[in-house]
């Protein structure tokens, strides 16, 4: 099932995402506000993260990928409360078979509606070329792959 392709990468992606100081500063709806969270408009930041996901096509396994990749994150602010969030992610992820891939992720996250997008674009210097895509529910994880693009193996 391609549904699982993107799981790892999004869980991560958000897990990644929470910082001891972000904890500190989270208000009791449960939602994660920074100290400088506007009233309403976007708050733009940057930070670092590990990124650890299993690569699987055609409902295998193909590799496990990891690195540490630099996130840039807009969260939109209505009212105080949190509408969206876009997570635009690069850096550098090492499979288990040595090859390095480059990444260029970027997902969508809809509080309201509680689901995202996403797109990513994964190369590897010996050749091997993913781009994935689809969305997913914020409530109960399940990811939906619209396009996998996967090298012949």
């Amino acid at each position: 099932m391609k549904t699982l392709i993107y799981f790892s990468f999004i869980a991560i992606m958000i897990l990644s995402g929470c910082t001891k100081n972000d904890d500190e500063s989270t208000l009791k709806t449960g939602v994660k506000h920074l100290k400088s969270v506007p009233e309403n408009g976007t708050l733009s930041y940057n930070y670092t993260g590990g990124y650890f996901a299993d690569l699987i096509c055609d409902d295998v396994v193909i590799d496990h990928l990891s690195g540490n990749v630099e996130w840039h994150v807009r969260d939109h602010y209505s009212n105080g409360e949190i509408v969206w969030s876009i997570y635009n992610a690069t850096g550098s992820l090492t499979s288990t078979n040595g090859e390095v891939f480059e990444i260029h992720e970027s997902d969508k996250l809809w509080y309201s509606q509680d689901d995202w997008t996403f797109h990513c674009n994964l190369t590897g210097n010996q050749g091997s070329h993913y781009i994935l895509s689809g969305h997913g529910d914020l409530t109960t994880w399940e990811i939906f792959i619209d396009r996998a693009n996967c090298p012949p193996q």
